[in-house]
């Protein structure tokens, strides 16, 4: 007996090695699959599923690692390993050097924030160029357009003060967002240079993204015009990074005085979508 049970286990362990393993049905849905888990059912009754291993945060993901800048130590060997993490409801795969959120959930989730309307214009953000020295300002958001500012994300969370130790949003889920910046700019001046202001967004107090917007292709202009620029773009946020927006003279400006206001109309506004 002990050796028919030892000649079936090896033969069940040679299936396992040498060919495909379907579950759910007799024949595998594809020649290419090593391994397949058939759902045969059209029904929400019958209908099976599988369900991967899963973990309630990063820290809780393999290689992780603190004091790393990503986080997690590098290795190739466990590459395209993948786990579901709770806390951002998504599918985690590992590519040899971090884990990567997968874009299957659906977001929805909106954040839109403007500037106070009735700010006197002498508090405007505003940064003032002299020669090739410029000076940069915070651009502080809040909940005050009651038909557009919309706060689903819960994260408008203004701390400290402007232009010190100020921060606008905190953020409550780990995650990818898609951020669009609009400020309305208003010049004045004497522009030696083709007018230029640079949009910056900071994350945990470092640079996260910057564009450099030009605002006029004249030059030698003293009375400037009220225009928008604008910045977008992708980013993962983790809980509890805090997000503010700033502005400064873009890095090729050469102005004898220039002065940019950032003013507050529906042209000045930020949106925080989460993917």
């Amino acid at each position: 007996m002990t050796k028919k049970i030892y000649t079936l286990t090896l033969l069940l362990m040679a299936v396992l090695f040498f060919s495909q393993v379907t579950v759910g049905s007799h024949s595998s849905p594809s020649t290419n699959a090593m391994f397949s888990v058939v759902n045969k059912e059209d029904n929400a009754t019958n209908s099976k599923g599988m369900m991967i291993p899963t973990v309630n945060d990063e820290t809780e993901l393999p290689l992780y690692n603190a004091s790393e800048p990503d986080h997690f130590n590098d290795d190739s060997n466990m590459q395209g390993m993948i786990l579901y993490r709770k806390d951002i409801k998504r599918v985690v795969v590992y590519d040899g050097e971090k884990w990567k959120p997968t874009f299957y959930e659906s977001g929805g989730k909106t954040t839109r924030a403007s500037m106070n309307p009735s700010m006197a214009e002498s508090s405007f953000p505003s940064v003032t160029c002299v020669l090739i020295g410029c000076g940069e300002k915070d651009v502080p958001f809040g909940f005050y357009d009651s038909t557009q500012d919309t706060d689903k994300l819960g994260i408008i969370d203004p701390q400290g003060i402007v232009n010190s130790n100020f921060n606008n949003f905190t953020f409550k889920e780990s995650g990818f967002y898609k951020i669009l910046i609009s400020l309305k700019v208003k010049t004045s001046g004497i522009h030696v240079s083709p007018p230029t202001i640079s949009f910056r967004a900071l994350k945990n107090g470092n640079v996260l993204a910057r564009n450099d917007v030009p605002l006029n292709e004249a030059i030698l202009i003293t009375a400037g015009a009220n225009r928008v620029g604008t910045m977008e773009f992708l980013s993962m946020f983790d809980k509890g990074d805090q997000l503010k927006v700033q502005v400064s003279g873009g890095v090729s400006i050469l102005t004898v005085a220039d002065v940019y206001k950032i003013v507050p109309t529906d042209g000045t506004f930020i949106s925080i979508e989460k993917l």
